[in-house]
């Protein structure tokens, strides 16, 4: 251990303890503050004492966030290449970044877990994060409803929040949206009225106020659904969705403007129904500027009209697929193999005998 080394959990005289190292998290997010955050929790249910460690080559576990350079991730992708160690590596993403388990030991992402085949992947989304309390999905299942009568006495229009101006789509709804009423946009992208703070209660807030909530992520991939939907849903406004085609296996796509249930409808006409071809990012590509008049009409039907719009709020959004990450019983189960094979490598570079 370094001299900057930091106690994480309390050990027991006697009591073996995991060094945890840090790197690759965003750069508001000090390694020490993401080993407390994300491991401390985990490894206190489970009674294993672990220390935050500076130097990699004393690891017996490696956390390892999104975030690092270019050139220091594998080729063409987004995960970054911590070269095998006598340590367990630990792939942990809010990004979409899909893991490659030839370069860890155990991940925790959005993907789906068919998808990656792994016994030692575990399909974990953002909305789920938790670090040990109640995650945003437990607010949600846990949500008081409002009666119509405050849904209708909304005071405004939509929402878009957005400091990414990288993504087009959310931006070009954004302008259609604003040609039948406004949308207010207290963001860097598209700012209309006056910046919010940036904390989720800011947020929640301002959508309190809002019947409708653009919820585009900053890019799709299947199982990417980051907590702008289900911020939008905590709000009680309803959102329009855009990010993971598969988003309807989470959420009741009842509860909300599905834009991928609109594409799919629009590229099976084009297609007339031909599969290969409606599935095609080509076929996409071409009904983008449909799907956008369709889901900006469904939005406009639905503000319009009363039966519409209360209609998103007559059944619970939450799915069996999410409503099993309101047991942590197995996200915990998955941090306890975690941290038992880091503390017998521990162990076994002590020379201690396991058992």
């Amino acid at each position: 251990m370094t001299e900057a080394a930091v106690t994480s959990t309390t050990s027991l005289p006697g009591q073996v303890v995991v060094n945890v190292h840090c790197c690759h998290f965003w750069q508001d997010m000090p390694p020490r503050r993401a080993v407390e955050t994300y491991v401390a929790p985990w490894a206190r249910a489970c009674g294993i004492a672990i220390e935050y460690c500076d130097e990699l080559d004393k690891a017996d576990l490696v956390l390892i966030g999104p975030f690092a350079p270019k050139n220091q991730n594998v080729a063409g992708t987004r995960m970054p290449d911590v070269a095998a160690g006598d340590y367990e590596r630990v792939f942990l993403t809010g990004e979409n970044a899909t893991p490659l388990m030839d370069h860890c030991e155990w991940a925790l992402a959005f993907d789906y877990e068919a998808d990656i085949g792994n016994e030692r992947y575990m399909r974990y989304p953002l909305y789920v994060w938790s670090s040990g309390g109640d995650s945003i999905l437990h607010w949600l299942a846990g949500l008081p409803s409002e009666t119509p009568e405050q849904r209708a006495a909304r005071p405004h229009f939509c929402a878009f929040i957005y400091g990414n101006k990288r993504a087009k789509l959310r931006r070009w709804l954004f302008r259609g949206l604003s040609l039948y009423r406004r949308v207010d946009a207290p963001g860097r992208v598209q700012r209309n009225c006056a910046p919010i703070g940036n904390s989720r209660d800011d947020k929640l807030a301002f959508l309190r106020k809002r019947r409708f909530t653009i919820a585009f992520e900053n890019s799709s991939a299947a199982g990417y659904t980051t907590e702008k939907l289900v911020d939008a849903m905590l709000a009680g406004s309803v959102p329009i969705y855009w990010g993971n085609p598969r988003v309807a296996e989470d959420f009741d796509e009842r509860c909300f403007i599905n834009w991928h249930a609109h594409e799919k409808r629009i590229c099976d006409r084009l297609a007339f129904g031909w599969q290969p071809l409606a599935r095609s990012h080509f076929m996409r590509k071409l009904a983008t500027p449909l799907t956008l008049i369709s889901v900006a009409r469904r939005t406009v039907a639905a503000d319009r009209n009363p039966a519409l719009f209360e209609a998103f709020f007559a059944q619970s959004p939450l799915t069996e697929n999410s409503r099993k990450f309101l047991n942590e019983t197995a996200i915990a189960g998955r941090w306890e193999k975690i941290l038992q094979a880091a503390q017998a490598r521990a162990m076994a570079k002590q020379g201690i005998a396991a058992g």
